[in-house]
């Protein structure tokens, strides 16, 4: 893929970087998926939010995609960019339906019928719930850490050609 395509769409030059997050990201939605797997078959002691079985096939899913594009973007090769997005769009789906999962059950909770008296927030907080918060706050971090430094060192890729 050409550097003129890269540069329309804003996207490093090297993947190396986007690689490793890729490959963290993914190896993160893997284990915690693996994990809450482990726990809905009874094969490793109970978790506090890890009883979901469909959860934790969803975990694996947007781990599958995180690290699909790890071998792309360290070609450096463009097309892997779109493995990030479709994972960071999938894993705010599963956020989105946590919050929805906490929303209705509050209500039910708040309306006083009887299948939630005894429900608590906590059996609510899933790995999709935390992990995406985690996921979108080391983002923010680096994405501003990243414009921080291109402000600090903005001719170093001048100096570097020349």
């Amino acid at each position: 893929m050409s550097r003129k395509y890269a540069a329309e769409i804003n996207v490093p030059e090297e993947g190396k970087w986007s690689s490793i997050l890729a490959l963290v990201v993914g190896l993160s939605y893997g284990g915690v998926g693996g994990l809450q797997l482990l726990v809905s078959f009874g094969l490793a002691g109970p978790l506090i939010g890890f009883t979901d079985l469909v959860g934790g096939f969803l975990l694996m899913i947007v781990a599958a995609v995180f690290l699909t594009g790890v071998s792309p973007l360290s070609k450096d090769e463009q097309e892997g960019y779109a493995f990030i997005a479709v994972g960071y769009i999938l894993a705010a789906v599963l956020f989105g339906l946590q919050i929805m999962v906490i929303l209705t059950n509050s209500l039910g909770r708040l309306l006083g019928f009887e299948n939630w008296q005894d429900w608590n927030i906590i059996n609510d907080i899933t790995p999709s719930l935390w992990l995406f918060i985690i996921l979108m706050t080391t983002t923010g971090f680096l994405w501003i850490f990243g414009n921080l430094r291109e402000k600090l060192i903005p001719n170093m890729k001048e100096d570097i050609t020349q």
